[in-house]
C-alpha cells in the first residue's frame, strides 16, 4: 500500500510528462531556426516528385516534391518558371519538407513541360536555395529533349550580364521581338551562364534582355539586350553560344504629336531626334526638350499670329530610322518672355594648344555673331584677343565650330610680362625684402605664379544674337596647365588589316578617358591612373561604330578588350612592348 505523499509524488511525475510531450509536439508542428551552432550552407536538395523527371503521359493537375529538410517557398510565385510559357494559374502549400503545387486548370496535351524554381524552395535556416531545382515531364508519349547552353556578358565591358532572361522564339513572318514573349525562356546566373532543357525541336531565334519591369517583354529604351543574327535550327542541341549585351534603343522614330506651344510649332517625337531636314529651309529650328526629341520651329516675324503654311518635314533618328511627311503648322501668339539664350562651350583637348578648336552648343538658332568678342586672359592681367578666327556652323545655326588663330607660347610670355612681384607675396618666400631677389629668381618665381594661374578662353557678352533677339552673357573655359611631370606616357602598337577602328582609354572599365581614330601606335599623355584597352572596329568603315539593331537583324560591330589593366605613374613610359593583333 502507497503511502499518500508517494501517491502524489507519482501525480507529479505524470503531469510533468504531459507538459514535455506537448511542448515537443508543439515545437514539431512549428519548426524553427536553431540557435548556435555553425552556420547551415548546405542548400536542400530534392529527394523524390511527383512526377519524376523524365516522365511522360502525365494527366495529374498537381505536383508534389519533398525534400531533404525543412523547407519555405514564400517566394515561388515570383520564381518559378514554366516552359513553354503558359498562363496557368497555380496554388502551393508547404509542409515540413514537401512542397505541394495545384493548377487551376489541366496541362496542354502532347506537350513537354520543364518548370525551373530557381530561388523559389530555400531552407527555413539560412535561406539557402535548392540548387539546378528543374522539374520536367510530358503530357504526350514522348519528352521533348533539344538543349540551349552558353554565355551572356557585356559587349562593352564584358562583365557578366546576370539575371538577364535569356529565350527562344519560334521563327516565323510575324515575329516580334518587342511585341512577342519568348516560348522557352529562363534566367542566366551570375556567371552570365544559361541553360534551356527539355525543348521542342524547331527553328529559333534568341534573344537575352534584362527584364527590370518582369513583363517577358523587351523595352530597348531602358532594358539592354544581346541577340544573334543566325537562326537556331534546333534539331541537334546546340552548346557554348556567345551572347553580348547592349543597351540600344531600337524603336523607330514616330511623330507623336505636333502643335502651336506659344509663338513657336513644335513636332513632338518617340525619341531623340539625329537629323532633320525642313523644306523650305528658310524657317528657323533647334532640337529641344529633355530627351532631345522634340523640333521647335520659330517664327521670326515670317508669319502672322494664326497664319498656317506648309512645310515639307524629313527627320532620323541615330539607327538611320527615316520619317518623311507634309505638314501644316501654325504659329501662336508670343505671350510671355522666351527662355534665354544658353551656350554650352567644350574642347576636345586636355591643355592649350596652338590654333585651338572649340564647339559651342546653342539652345536656339543664332542669327548674327561678332567673332571679335572673343578673348584669352589670366588672372584679370591680361587680354589677348586672336589673330583671326574661323567659323563653321551646323545647318541649323545650332552649333558652331570655332578655330581661333593664336599661338600658345606668345600667350604664355605675355602672362610672364603681366605678372609683377610685390610685398604681399614675401609671407610665401624665403625673402624679407624683394630687393633680395635676383633676377634668376624673380623669373623663377614668375614661371611657377604662371604655372598655377589657368588661362581662360572667354565668349563676351553680345557676341551672339539669338532668332528671338536675345544675347549671351559672359562664357567661359579655363585651361589648366599640368606640369609635364604630372603626365605619364601610354603607348603600344595595333597589327591590323581594318582600316576604320576607335582606340579608348577607359577608367573603371567603363568611363572612356581618352580616344584615338585609326592610329595603330597610339600614344597617350595620360594622368596618372589604371586604366583598360577598348578597342571598337568601324567594320563597314562609315566613319563610326554601330550599335546594331535588332529589328533589321543587324549585329553591334565588333569591340576588343585588352585582357589587362594598366597603371600609369608619373613621368613613367609604359607599354612600349605591347602588341594587339586585331
Amino acid at each position: 500500500m502507497f503511502s499518500k505523499s508517494s501517491a502524489l509524488k507519482k501525480i507529479f511525475i505524470i503531469i510533468l510528462a504531459v507538459v514535455l510531450a506537448d511542448l515537443t509536439l508543439s515545437r514539431c508542428a512549428n519548426p524553427r531556426s536553431p540557435t548556435g551552432g555553425p552556420k547551415d550552407t548546405i542548400p536542400p536538395s530534392l529527394i523524390s516528385s511527383t512526377p519524376l523527371t523524365g516522365s511522360i503521359n502525365f494527366k495529374e493537375q498537381s505536383i508534389s516534391l519533398t525534400f531533404s529538410e525543412f523547407i519555405n517557398a514564400d517566394k515561388l510565385l515570383q520564381n518559378l518558371i514554366i516552359t513553354p510559357k503558359t498562363d496557368l494559374r497555380f496554388k502551393h502549400l508547404v509542409k515540413r519538407n514537401i512542397l505541394n503545387i495545384k493548377f487551376d486548370e489541366p496541362f496542354s496535351d502532347s506537350t513537354t513541360y520543364s518548370l525551373n524554381f530557381f530561388d523559389g524552395v530555400t531552407d527555413i535556416t539560412e535561406k539557402n536555395p535548392a540548387v539546378n531545382l528543374i522539374l520536367a515531364f510530358s503530357t504526350g508519349t514522348f519528352i521533348d529533349s533539344m538543349r540551349v547552353s552558353g554565355s551572356i556578358t557585356d559587349l562593352l565591358t564584358s562583365d557578366p550580364s546576370k539575371s538577364f532572361i535569356v529565350g527562344l522564339f519560334p521563327l516565323s513572318d510575324s515575329l516580334d521581338f518587342l511585341k512577342h514573349s519568348p516560348t522557352y525562356f529562363t534566367t542566366a546566373n551570375d556567371s552570365g551562364s544559361f541553360s534551356l532543357s527539355y525543348v521542342k525541336t524547331g527553328n529559333y531565334r534568341i534573344l537575352g534582355f534584362k527584364d527590370e519591369n518582369r513583363n517577358l517583354l523587351l523595352d530597348p529604351k531602358e532594358e539592354d539586350h544581346a541577340f544573334i543574327t543566325d537562326t537556331l535550327f534546333l534539331y541537334d542541341s546546340i552548346p557554348d553560344l556567345v551572347l553580348s549585351s547592349i543597351l540600344q534603343n531600337v524603336k523607330p522614330i514616330q511623330l507623336t504629336n505636333h502643335r502651336p506651344v506659344r509663338a513657336y510649332h513644335e513636332f513632338k517625337f518617340n525619341r531623340e531626334i539625329d537629323t532633320y531636314d525642313i523644306q523650305p529651309d528658310s524657317i528657323y529650328s533647334s532640337i529641344t526638350g529633355e530627351e532631345n526629341d522634340i523640333l521647335r520651329l520659330y517664327n521670326p516675324n515670317q508669319f502672322n499670329f494664326g497664319d498656317s503654311s506648309q512645310i515639307i518635314l524629313t527627320v532620323s533618328d541615330s539607327l538611320s530610322n527615316t520619317i518623311k511627311d507634309t505638314v501644316k503648322i501654325v504659329f501662336g501668339e508670343f505671350i510671355r518672355k522666351p527662355s534665354p539664350l544658353s551656350i554650352n562651350l567644350s574642347y576636345s583637348e586636355k591643355v592649350l594648344v596652338d590654333n585651338p578648336l572649340y564647339t559651342i552648343k546653342f539652345n536656339k538658332p543664332i542669327l548674327t555673331t561678332d567673332p571679335t568678342k572673343f578673348t584669352y586672359k589670366a588672372d584679370s592681367t591680361f587680354t589677348i584677343y586672336p589673330d583671326s578666327s574661323e567659323l563653321t556652323w551646323n545647318r541649323h545655326k545650332t552649333e558652331l565650330q570655332v578655330r581661333t588663330y593664336i599661338n600658345r607660347d606668345s600667350i604664355y610670355k605675355r602672362q610672364l610680362e603681366s605678372i609683377t612681384l610685390d610685398t604681399s607675396l614675401l609671407k610665401f618666400l624665403p625673402f624679407d625684402s624683394l630687393e633680395q631677389i635676383s633676377p634668376d629668381q624673380t623669373d623663377s618665381i614668375k614661371q611657377i605664379i604662371a604655372s598655377k594661374s589657368p588661362i581662360e578662353f572667354s565668349i563676351l557678352p553680345e557676341a551672339f544674337f539669338s532668332v528671338e533677339d536675345d544675347t549671351s552673357e559672359v562664357k567661359s573655359l579655363t585651361h589648366k596647365k599640368e606640369l609635364k611631370e604630372a603626365y605619364g606616357t601610354l603607348q603600344f602598337t595595333i597589327v591590323t588589316e581594318k582600316p576604320s577602328f576607335i582606340v579608348q582609354l577607359l577608367k573603371n572599365g567603363r568611363t572612356v578617358a581618352y580616344e584615338s581614330k585609326n592610329n595603330k601606335t597610339p600614344v597617350f599623355n595620360v594622368k596618372p591612373a589604371s586604366y583598360s584597352i577598348r578597342i571598337l572596329i568601324d567594320t563597314n568603315n562609315d566613319g563610326k561604330w554601330s550599335f546594331g539593331n535588332l529589328l533589321k537583324n543587324q549585329e553591334p560591330e565588333e569591340v576588343y578588350l585588352f585582357p589587362e589593366i594598366i597603371a600609369i605613374r608619373e613621368n613613367w613610359i609604359v607599354g612600349e612592348d605591347i602588341e594587339i593583333i586585331l
